[in-house]
């Protein structure tokens, strides 16, 4: 019975290798996986060959590798959410606005000529002082002098910083009763003023009211939390609010937990159709609220989430989101909703005539010095940028652009300036084309950008609030 069953797999139809297949070096550490003249590849068995540890996929088993495609667990779960109804490649990507002209991104100086890559840099460096300046301090057509002279904490306070945290702490005490996995106290710290700030925006009710309220008194009324994420569910607080009980003596507490119904909804944002996944965003209901949720999403996964919005927020189900942006320099021109607004910016009031992608990829390199003192860069210059986590500064050094320029802002300053103009983007791209009411100015909507902590908490402390007009 058995030798039979084998047969038949071996007869079964297998995915075809790719070719130059020889060239591939399996190990886990690479994304890769085939070498740069490899041509077209199945993505399915690129996956599951990439998910595997060199010991179990190695060049005296890779005869064997079609076989094993057909029996992996990651092969088969990518298959698998693949064939869910929501999952529309690339569906989320793309951004939004003209991506401009990146053919001759060479700038001229005064007398015509073809400026060095690192002048280049200079100029656009004025450039961000020029565009942050004009859209945080409302101050227009200041000379390089006066630009020279904006520091570090001019930058930081053009936010205002709104600690809401104190108002929440009755949170921490429930979430250390109920043994859920926050993360640490900063972290407790950034989820406290979080929601503080969704009661203040009017998003949810104030705690006082909430208790209060006949929806709360009522124990059948339950609140639903859809979470959207590629990772699993290991480690996670759901698996504590899957298993919640609750009785007469939680009645007052801040944090019900048997009150919460939680869906997952495992899959990389890029393909999730919004209002396929979730159906009932498209229609509006009388006494329902919802509300969009992020902490520290890292990079394009903000404009991934703003572009997954386009369709539902078009019912008025949606009422708001708060949104707290992490890695700016993971972000993507090609993904980044505020083109537009840019393009605008830098190509106006900056005076960048050839702004466009090249441009933004220095830019958003620079935002990695951000979260460094200035006197600790000589030791991650050579270090590849993108992670804010795994920091370092590649193409032209920050540091070296401010020393050029004698900016009194330093490299950290300068970073955090391109943060917040990225930012900046994204709420423009939501007061014209998310929460906006019919016939109403898209200035007068409200958006906004704060500090939600200190930076001792977190140097990555800015919350963009959105509330439907």
């Amino acid at each position: 019975m058995s030798s039979q069953s084998t047969e038949e797999k071996e007869k079964a139809p297998q995915p075809q290798l790719p070719e130059n297949w020889d060239d591939v070096t399996p190990t886990m550490k690479e994304t890769k996986i085939l070498s740069a003249n490899a041509s077209t590849k199945p993505n399915l068995l690129r996956k599951s060959f990439a998910s595997h540890p060199e010991g179990d996929c190695d060049r005296n088993k890779r005869p064997s590798l079609a076989k094993h495609v057909l029996v992996c667990p990651a092969a088969k779960e990518r298959e698998e959410t693949c064939s869910r109804e929501y999952y529309q490649e690339g569906t989320n990507t793309g951004g939004h606005g003209d991506l401009g002209d990146d053919g001759n991104n060479n700038m001229m100086d005064a007398g015509g000529e073809e400026t060095t890559d690192l002048e280049r840099a200079k100029q656009l460096a004025m450039a961000v002082l020029k565009v942050f300046c004009s859209v945080f301090h409302q101050r227009d057509e200041l000379s390089d002098d006066v630009l020279k002279h904006v520091t570090e904490e001019d930058i930081y306070n053009a936010l205002p910083e709104v600690d809401l945290s104190s108002a929440e702490e009755g949170i921490a005490k429930d979430i250390a009763k109920h043994r859920v996995k926050a993360g640490g106290s900063r972290h407790l710290h950034q989820l406290q003023s979080i929601l503080g700030h969704v009661r203040k925006s009017g998003m949810i009710p104030t705690a006082d009211d909430e208790l209060n309220s006949p929806q709360t008194q009522n124990t059948s009324s339950k609140v639903k939390l859809y979470l959207v994420e590629r990772s699993g569910t290991r480690g996670k607080a759901e698996t504590k609010i899957r298993t919640a009980t609750g009785d007469a003596s939680q009645d007052n507490d801040s944090l019900r937990l048997d009150r919460v119904e939680v869906s997952r909804i495992k899959c990389d944002l890029a393909h999730v159709h919004m209002s396929t996944a979730l159906p009932f965003l498209t229609k509006k209901a009388e006494k329902s609220r919802s509300i969009v949720v992020a902490k520290h999403l890292c990079g394009a996964g903000t404009d991934l989430a703003l572009k997954s919005l386009r369709d539902v927020v078009q019912s008025g189900a949606v009422d708001g989101c708060v949104m707290a942006t992490c890695c700016h320099g993971l972000c993507t021109w090609k993904d980044y909703v505020g083109r537009d607004c840019f393009l605008e910016l830098f190509r106006g009031v900056g005076g960048v005539s050839t702004f466009a992608g090249s441009a933004f990829d220095q830019l958003r390199r620079w935002t990695s010095a951000s979260v460094l003192e200035d006197s600790d860069h000589t030791r991650s210059a050579a270090v590849d940028d993108g992670d804010e986590h795994n920091i370092g500064v590649k193409s032209q050094n920050i540091y070296l652009v401010v020393k050029e320029l004698g900016l009194a802002c330093g490299g950290r300053g300068l970073g955090r300036a391109c943060q917040r103009l990225i930012d900046y983007g994204r709420t423009e791209y939501i007061r014209e084309h998310l929460f906006h009411s019919k016939g109403a100015s898209p200035g007068k909507q409200d958006v906004s950008l704060c500090h939600y902590c200190s930076s001792d908490i977190t140097p990555q402390n800015a919350l963009i609030i959105a509330k439907r007009g």
